[in-house]
């Protein structure tokens, strides 16, 4: 039976204040939902969602549900049919004997207001081939100007593992009196928030390896949360990702921006091999190429940059406000290297060179992360769980994605109930990217808020997104971001 492994947090869902076993993190009530795409197009997918709590490793619940061929399926930790408990805090692993993939949002119970804002971000369920016995953060935080971070380690396996983590920081040089050690019980997970961690320093920034010590066969996978200090509105960037466990000579890396409408990217490279490498970051910007040429980076070492310091991409700033997007390629020197990455884009307000456009209010302090995307893992399908289209009169979102395949070919896309929104045949050059904004696609309903199949015959890979829409009056960070799902 083909399982999913979707860790989430749903924290204190019916009261005020969070327990004190959370108060090291973000404060609020936090609540999860989950989004299950069937993959098969003819066979309806029979599915189990098992949720383990992390206070003793027990089973808190467990639904059954249909997700009919082709279709998808949204899941609120909150509404009573999944009878989760109150106060539930753990994992879930989806099963199923049909191939499905979810993704899993984490969000404050805000109401988007000045006073109460928003805090989103979104993860997506790992498979049983994409957990492993050691995986690795190229990101960790504690009190980093404002930015924290915690981690979330389940066990993929159907026994205890006992598990250790160790920090690096940006030096390369190894954090000895920061390491923990946990053992958890199968399929449930631990938390490890670096604020808790007194080995840490403040100001710490670096990267995490999590390695399974007992049994040698345990499987274990990780989502890092980081998150800014949420003074306010403009400080309310919540970000989540996937820890990672195998990497690649090289990475793409679909979308970057560098003072687009305010927003920024950063992007964090660690070296997962044993040598040191360097890399080349080859970044693509309205048709004109950059390249970027990194420093050693030492074994389990993380490299961070963030584009508006990068002086090879000065001349962006030049370009009109709307061509300040684009994409990049990532390459290590050594061949005998392997590197992981993360691409994040927040909106902190930043006006300068904003071409005198002013930033929607409902932009400043959305934040969002993706991983980077291995070479080799991309195919001729992409499917995207949810995507919305004005959903609750507030949500908008869409997709992206690019040939990768070094040829000229064709693709169609198919929205989950809605055949006549279907984009029929297309042409997609050498590299080309698109970009789908769902209340711009004809003949997709207002309340659309399901799965997209992208369809090629060429290989491509590519994200997807939402966000509160301009106008609504919805502040902080309602913006998320990542991986679609190549299959």
């Amino acid at each position: 039976m083909k399982k999913l492994f979707a860790i989430f947090i749903c924290l204190s869902i019916s009261i005020l204040s969070i327990s004190a076993a959370l108060a090291q993190g973000p404060e609020g009530d936090w609540v999860s939902s989950i989004s299950c795409q069937n993959l098969d197009q003819s066979n309806a997918a029979e599915i189990t969602l098992t949720f383990y709590s992390n206070v003793d490793g027990s089973i808190a619940a467990i639904y059954n549900d249909t997700i009919t061929a082709g279709s998808s399926r949204n899941y609120d930790t909150t509404d009573a049919a999944l009878n989760v408990p109150v106060d539930f805090s753990g994992s879930v692993v989806v099963s199923s004997l049909k191939p499905v993939v979810c993704t899993v949002n984490t969000q404050k119970s805000g109401s988007g207001t000045s006073e109460d804002p928003y805090r989103i971000a979104s993860s997506s369920g790992l498979d049983e081939l994409e957990v492993a016995s050691t995986i690795y953060a190229p990101q960790i935080m504690k009190t980093y100007f404002g930015w924290s971070s915690y981690l979330s380690v389940q066990n993929a396996s159907d026994s205890p593992v006992t598990i250790q983590i160790t920090y690096k920081n940006r030096e390369g040089n190894d954090i000895a009196d920061a390491t923990e050690s946990a053992t958890i019980p199968s399929h449930s997970n631990a938390l490890f928030y670096q604020t808790a961690n007194e080995g840490l320093t403040d100001a710490f920034i670096g990267a995490a390896k999590v390695s399974v010590t007992s049994p040698v066969e345990g499987e274990i996978a990780a989502v890092v949360h980081f998150y800014n200090v949420g003074d306010d509105a403009s400080t309310s960037q919540f970000h989540s990702y996937n820890g990672l466990s195998g990497g690649a000579t090289k990475l793409y890396l679909p979308r970057v921006v560098r003072l687009f409408y305010g927003y920024n990217s950063g992007v964090t490279i660690q070296n997962i091999s044993d040598v040191a490498t360097t890399v080349t970051i080859t970044f693509n910007f309205d048709e004109n190429t950059y390249v970027y040429n990194s420093d050693t980076i030492s074994p389990n070492t993380a490299l961070f940059l963030y584009l508006p310091d990068v002086a090879e991409l000065d001349e962006v700033d030049s370009f009109a406000i709307g061509k300040r997007f684009g994409n990049a390629i990532v390459v290590t020197d050594n061949a005998e290297a392997s590197i992981v990455g993360i691409v994040n884009e927040d909106n902190r307000g930043n006006t300068s060179h904003n071409d005198g456009n002013p930033i929607p209010e409902e932009r400043i302090g959305q934040g969002s992360t993706y991983s980077a995307i291995p070479a080799g893992s991309e195919t001729v399908q992409l499917f995207f769980p949810q995507v919305m289209n004005n959903v609750d009169g507030i949500f908008s979102g869409g997709f992206f994605f690019s040939n990768i395949s070094g040829q000229a070919g064709f693709c169609e896309i198919h929205f989950t109930g809605v055949p006549e929104a279907k984009i029929d045949d297309f042409d997609m050059a050498v590299n080309e990217s698109k970009s789908y904004y769902a209340p711009n696609i004809a003949n997709l309903p207002d309340g659309f808020n399901s799965s997209v199949r992208v369809h090629c015959n060429v290989e491509v890979i590519g994200i997807q997104n939402f966000a509160a829409d301009p106008g609504t009056g919805k502040v902080g960070d309602s913006f998320t971001q990542n991986n679609g799902f190549n299959k």
